[in-house]
C-alpha cells in the first residue's frame, strides 16, 4: 500500500475547522459503544459545557449538530455539575453557649440543612460579649460557604446602637441569607410577687423602691430597653439590674432574688409552665402560640413594644448570591416542616423564613426602632 505524500498530509490536515469542532464535539458528548476501539485523536482539552457566557466560536458549530443529538446529551452534563455545597464542611458559628435557646435553634436547622446541602453542618459555639466576639471573627472569614453565623436582634441592633467597641456594621459588614425564627421577650415576675398582671406589678413598682428592680440577660439588650419603655411611659424609673446570661437570670428570678424579669420568652417558658414564675407580657403583634394566655404589651398600651425579635443566617461579605439564594432556598423548606415548628416552640421560637431581602430589611427595621429609644435612654456599655 502506498504511503501518504507529504502533499495529500496537507490535504487531510487542510479540513475545515468547523468539521474538525463537531468532530471533537460528537467524541464528547456521544456515549462511545462498549468494546469499540476509538480512533486515534489528538489530544485536547475539552472544557464542560457550563451555564456561563462561552466564546462565539465555541457556539459556531453547534447548529451543525442534529437537534436531538444535543438535547440528549446536556442534561446528563447539566446533572453533572456538582452543587456548591456537596462534600463540604460548613460551620455553623454561634455566638452563644451551648445548651441555651441560640444553640437549640442553630442544631434544629443544622441538622436539616445537612440533608438538603449534601454537607457536613457542625455548630461551633463562640460565646462572648452578647456574641459580638463570634460576629468580629466571623466577618473576616472567607466568603467562600464555609461558614454562616447565626446572628440575632441584639447582635444587629442593640449591641452596635449601645457599645463603643463593637468593630463591625450590622448592615455592610454580612451577607444575609434567612430568617430562621421569630422569638418574643416577656416580662415576669417570681411567683412568690404578689402581682398577677402588669398594671399590678406597675402599681406594687410606683409604691415599692425595692420592686423597680427587674433582671436582664445583658445591659444593652433588647431586655434591657424593653423594660426602660415600659418604665418611661408610666413615669417609673425601673432599674435594670444586668447578669451574665439567661441562666443565673432565671434562678434568681424564680428563688425571688430578683422581682421582676426581662428576657426572652423562650428562657422563661418551662418555669412560667412549673408555676415557678408569672409571665405578665410579651413583645410582638399578637400572643405567642405557646403562651396564648399571656397578653401582648401592645394589647396593655404600649404600641412601641409590638414587633417580634428574630434569628437570622447570615454569611460572609462578598458571598455568591448563588450561594447564598441555595441556603435561603432550604432553609425555607425547613421552616415549612411540621418538625421544625414542634422543635421550635418547646424553646419559645416560631418558624420564619424570607429571602436574603427581608433578612436585611429586618436588621434595617431593628435598627430604626430601638436607635431613637436608645439614644433617648442615654445608655452606652462603654
Amino acid at each position: 500500500m502506498p504511503r501518504p505524500t507529504r502533499a495529500s498530509s496537507r490535504a487531510a490536515s487542510s479540513c475545515s475547522r468547523p468539521e474538525r469542532r463537531l468532530s471533537l464535539f460528537v467524541a464528547f458528548v456521544v456515549p462511545w459503544p462498549v468494546g469499540a476501539r476509538r480512533a486515534r485523536q489528538p489530544l485536547v482539552a475539552v472544557r464542560p459545557l457550563s451555564f456561563g457566557e462561552p466564546p462565539m466560536k465555541r457556539r459556531a458549530f453547534l447548529p451543525l449538530l442534529p437537534a436531538g443529538v444535543i438535547a440528549a446529551a446536556l442534561p446528563p452534563l447539566a446533572a453533572a455539575q456538582p452543587s456548591a455545597t456537596a462534600g463540604r464542611t460548613i460551620r455553623l458559628v454561634v455566638g452563644y453557649p451551648a445548651g441555651g435557646t441560640a444553640d437549640a435553634v442553630a442544631r434544629l436547622y443544622a441538622e436539616e440543612l445537612q440533608k438538603r446541602l449534601g454537607a457536613t453542618v457542625v455548630v461551633d459555639n463562640r460565646p462572648g460579649a452578647g456574641g459580638q466576639i463570634a460576629a468580629e471573627q466571623f466577618r473576616a472569614l472567607p466568603p467562600d460557604g464555609s461558614a454562616l453565623l447565626l446572628g440575632n436582634s441584639h447582635m444587629f441592633s442593640t449591641l452596635p446602637l449601645t457599645s463603643r467597641s463593637v468593630k463591625y456594621d450590622p448592615v455592610k459588614d454580612f451577607a444575609p441569607v434567612a430568617r430562621l425564627a421569630t422569638f418574643e421577650v416577656a416580662l415576669a415576675v417570681s411567683a412568690a410577687q404578689p402581682a398577677k398582671t402588669l398594671q399590678e406589678y406597675l402599681a406594687l413598682a410606683r409604691a415599692k423602691q425595692e420592686a423597680r428592680s427587674f433582671g436582664v440577660p445583658a445591659a444593652g439588650s433588647s431586655p434591657h430597653f424593653v423594660g426602660y419603655v415600659v418604665g418611661k411611659k408610666e413615669g417609673i424609673e425601673l432599674l435594670p439590674v444586668p447578669y451574665k446570661g439567661g441562666a443565673p437570670l432565671l434562678a434568681d428570678l424564680m428563688g425571688n432574688q430578683i422581682p421582676a424579669a426581662v428576657d426572652a420568652l423562650g428562657g422563661f417558658l418551662g418555669a412560667h409552665r412549673a408555676g415557678k414564675i408569672r409571665m405578665l407580657a410579651v413583645t410582638g403583634p399578637r400572643r405567642a402560640a405557646s403562651v396564648p394566655e399571656v397578653p401582648t404589651f401592645g394589647e396593655l398600651g404600649f404600641s412601641a413594644l409590638g414587633s417580634s425579635s428574630w434569628v437570622g443566617l447570615f454569611a460572609p461579605p462578598g458571598t455568591s448570591q448563588a450561594l447564598v439564594d441555595r441556603v435561603s432556598a432550604a432553609v425555607a423548606e425547613i421552616a415549612a416542616l411540621p418538625s421544625t415548628t414542634a422543635g421550635l416552640a418547646n424553646v419559645g421560637f416560631d418558624p420564619a423564613a424570607g429571602n436574603p431581602q427581608q433578612l436585611r430589611e429586618a436588621v434595617r427595621g431593628e435598627l430604626a426602632l430601638w436607635q431613637p429609644i436608645i439614644r433617648e435612654s442615654g445608655f452606652q456599655i462603654d
